[in-house]
């Protein structure tokens, strides 16, 4: 949320943005469920301890490319890498009681 609410500020105090639509989304490739569920483990320890180990089966989808180029170029996004926000939004939802260890 902070890193789409840098954005909308940018976008509401630069003129040339009246109009365009801008990504706010991290650098690099699309994360799949599974390595988001990586990230939780590795990271968090037994808050994580729910999460699962495995994918269910079936096909993959195809990696999306997604590009936040734009935002970068005419605002100066500098979007949080995706692991620092993934592990950030768990350890605020615990922070707030809404998850529970073990």
């Amino acid at each position: 949320m902070r890193d789409v609410a840098a954005l909308h500020i940018a976008a509401m105090t630069t003129p040339d943005a009246a109009g365009k639509r801008y990504l706010a989304l991290a650098d690099g490739p699309t994360m799949t469920f599974l390595e988001v569920a990586t990230v939780l483990r590795d990271r968090l320890g037994p808050l994580a301890s729910h999460v699962p180990t495995q994918e269910v089966p079936g096909d993959e989808p195809a990696p999306l490319v997604i590009h936040n180029d734009r935002a970068k170029r005419e605002l100066g996004f500098r979007p949080r890498p995706a692991v620092d926000t993934i592990v950030e939004t768990a350890e605020s939802l615990r922070d707030l009681g809404l998850l529970a260890a073990g």
